[in-house]
């Protein structure tokens, strides 16, 4: 999910994309809440010995919870995190492998990324936490940021968008971003992945695979750009499908906005349902519903009204996998767990839930970026 601190897309994708006679929020760069700065490795470190590494398969249904880096790396937060987990209805958690800033949450195996620099000690025990999840038979999910990433963007600016001046355009947050058609940059998000599994994640989820939604979008070079925005990431996931899933039998989960599911076009970044499924186990659209404007699904605040706006927004997803012959299955949605448009009680998180299995399934992901989930919703 890009989730909670969101920036909006440009005023063009929101007059283009109307459900019901109301145009949908658009949804804000997932960034976690701040945090302590990270203990970032500087200099050259050995490479880590490959732990032994037994995978959890992933289960029929996905019950799952975000957890950031910096909870999964700090012994206190996990208790707190374990809790939940033993309550008995979550399954999977959801970790960061490479969040916003571009950084590993820890140090790779792979000899190449090792030598990059990218790795951190944020998760400085990886194995025995993966292990003591897997114990749990916990299933393991890791988030990877694909295309936003400031980190790789300044030591291999060839591989990154660059403005009509020559240089290496910023969003509106002076974040970077790569260039989605790079192949350089499929490799390393492959890499990345590769790596992960060989440490024990059972799925790698991809975040951030489109083009931006903010900023001086005009300012960007497309002098490279030789297809459609959605066909040039449509190729980035027939890469990661061929690599990853059919090469190395890695599970594959890709993150989307929400409006993909109820949109006619590509929003302007390239997502569209219809072109990324095929190519993934699991497409993730993030649905909150309090990012969906006054007046959507003709509800004055959408987020008084979870289930309807879920079941509404999931009913759309559906209609567009069975017109495309692809599997209902395949929507695996992130949902709310966090305050923001109304007060989010246990009733209105449930209600996510209820909402997802009316529609027929039974798989979702809980997002809250500070890790604080309504325990009583989860038991």
């Amino acid at each position: 999910m890009e989730h909670t601190g969101y920036a909006k897309i440009g005023a063009f994708i929101a007059a283009a994309i109307i459900v019901t006679g109301a145009a949908i929020v658009m949804y804000p760069s997932r960034h976690p809440a701040p945090q302590p700065p990270t203990l970032l490795a500087e200099t050259a470190i050995a490479q880590p010995a490959a732990p032994v590494i037994t995978h959890v398969a992933t289960p029929s249904s996905v019950k799952a919870i975000y957890v950031s880096s910096w909870s999964a790396g700090t012994a206190a937060s996990m208790v707190r995190i374990n809790k939940l987990l033993d309550a008995g209805m979550l399954n999977a958690v959801v970790i960061d492998v490479k969040d916003a800033t571009g950084r590993l949450s820890y140090m790779p195996l792979d000899p190449e990324l090792l030598a990059s620099g990218v790795g951190t000690r944020r998760i400085a025990h990886l194995a025995p936490l993966i292990k003591s999840l897997h114990d749990r038979n916990i299933y393991v999910i890791g988030r990877v940021t694909v295309f936003q990433d400031s980190y790789r963007a300044s030591i291999k600016p060839e591989e990154a968008l660059h403005d009509l001046e020559g240089n290496v355009w910023k969003d509106s947050k002076g974040l970077l971003w790569l260039r989605p058609n790079n192949p350089e940059v499929w490799q390393y998000v492959e890499s990345i992945g590769k790596d992960a599994y060989a440490q024990g994640f059972d799925e790698i989820n991809v975040d951030y695979v489109r083009f931006p939604s903010d900023g001086n979008l005009k300012n960007i070079d497309v002098s490279s750009f030789t297809d459609s925005k959605q066909n040039m990431i449509a190729a980035f996931f027939a890469h990661l499908d061929a690599t990853l899933r059919k090469e190395s039998h890695i599970p594959l989960s890709a993150d989307i906005f929400g409006l993909t599911l109820s949109a006619k076009d590509d929003l302007g970044i390239g997502q569209k349902l219809e072109l990324i499924a095929p190519h993934v186990d699991y497409v993730c659209p993030m649905i909150y519903p309090s990012h969906f404007s006054s007046g959507s699904y003709g509800f004055k605040n959408p987020a008084d009204h979870p289930y309807e706006v879920i079941e509404h927004s999931m009913s759309d997803g559906l209609a567009k996998l069975k017109a495309a012959g692809l599997p209902a299955t395949a929507l695996r949605p992130w949902l709310q767990d966090f305050n923001l448009g109304a007060i989010y009680t246990a009733d209105k998180v449930q209600a996510q839930i209820d909402a997802v299995h009316a529609v027929g399934l039974q798989s979702w992901l809980m997002w809250d970026a500070k890790n604080v989930y309504t325990s009583s919703v989860y038991k």
